[in-house]
């Protein structure tokens, strides 16, 4: 099973609308493969419940697998055929896995954790035909859906609007999806001393381990010591958790100093506030390479074309015929 993410630099992104563009590319696709539709958290609304606007509603249509919650079907009887419930002690609510018996608009609500959706997977591998694609709904908050362990891939709404914090925002996303991924001797080192429990490594230029940490780096201490102590000569550090504003401040000295971060995710918690202009000293890296599989374009304003990142397919969402989208 093969598992698309869509995740958004901000609200209104042009994310759902994305989402069914694509949904719907796939499902008319001839050769479709089997679908499983999901969100994280609550979306379909018809009302946006923030900001009372409309919203794009969501069509799944026959045929199409699902997972939503008893809530959000109720209306629905005999539309669907129930496949399977999933229940505590799992997950915080029952879930619902249905098979679309006709076409019809629905909410989706589905897990609204990285560790449900992970044990989401392992049940749906279980119940689904192997070739099926589970595309889940994300939201702005949401960015841990692109984690190699949850997606195979994701898809990216960004929003280009006139205000000028939004902008800084987007730059920095954009700027997190072109960061490159780090030499294969490098991750093969990485991966010969992380296990499940590592947040952070330290090793030096001939591959000894100087420090192994297991809390989350921007919180650790130690290992802000350990740079420190190590800073006169050449070293690689292995981040897996929020590169957050201070953690990127407290690195932004040592020039002898390669970070490799998890997956791009990650460096997506960087401050977007005002502030000064830190010069970042350390070569930034990626262990798990972008695997953005297109770029959706809100633009409310013109942009430059060079901040988005290369060899990715960007659609403008409307200016772009949606029936050309595709995987």
């Amino acid at each position: 099973m093969k598992t698309y993410s869509f995740i958004g630099s901000d609200k209104n992104a042009g994310k759902t609308t994305a989402f069914k563009a694509v949904y719907q590319q796939m499902h008319n696709d001839p050769a479709r493969r089997p679908l499983c539709i999901t969100s994280i958290g609550i979306n379909g609304e018809e009302a946006d419940s923030y900001e009372g606007g409309s919203k794009p509603t969501i069509r799944l249509s026959r045929d199409t697998f699902f997972i939503s919650s008893g809530e959000q079907l109720h209306r629905h009887t005999g539309k669907y055929e129930i496949l399977a419930t999933f229940r505590e002690p799992h997950f915080s609510r029952d879930y619902i896995l249905g098979r679309c018996l006709t076409g019809f608009a629905v909410v989706l609500e589905g897990p609204n954790s990285g560790q449900e959706i992970l044990r989401l997977k392992e049940d749906l591998q279980q119940r689904l035909p192997a070739e099926t694609i589970l595309l889940i709904d994300g939201s702005i908050d949401r960015q841990f859906l692109a984690r190699p362990e949850i997606s195979d891939g994701f898809f990216f709404a960004v929003l280009f609007s006139s205000r000028a914090a939004q902008q800084q925002k987007t730059r920095n996303f954009l700027s997190a999806l072109s960061i490159v991924s780090c030499p294969e001797a490098t991750a093969r080192l990485i991966r010969q001393y992380k296990n499940e429990a590592t947040k952070s490594l330290l090793m030096d230029a001939q591959g000894n381990l100087r420090y192994r940490g297991e809390v989350m780096p921007y919180s650790d201490k130690d290992l802000l010591q350990a740079c420190e102590a190590a800073n006169d000569q050449h070293g690689i550090l292995y981040l897996d958790g929020a590169f957050t504003s201070s953690l990127h401040e407290a690195l932004a000295c040592y020039q002898n100093l390669d970070v490799v971060l998890d997956n791009f995710s990650q460096y997506l918690n960087i401050s977007t506030g005002p502030g000064k202009t830190i010069l970042f000293r350390p070569g930034l890296f990626l262990l798990n390479p972008v695997r953005i599989q297109a770029l959706y374009l809100k633009q409310e304003t013109d942009f430059a074309p060079d901040l988005l990142p290369g060899h990715t397919r960007a659609i403008n969402l409307f200016r772009t015929d949606h029936h050309e989208i595709g995987i």
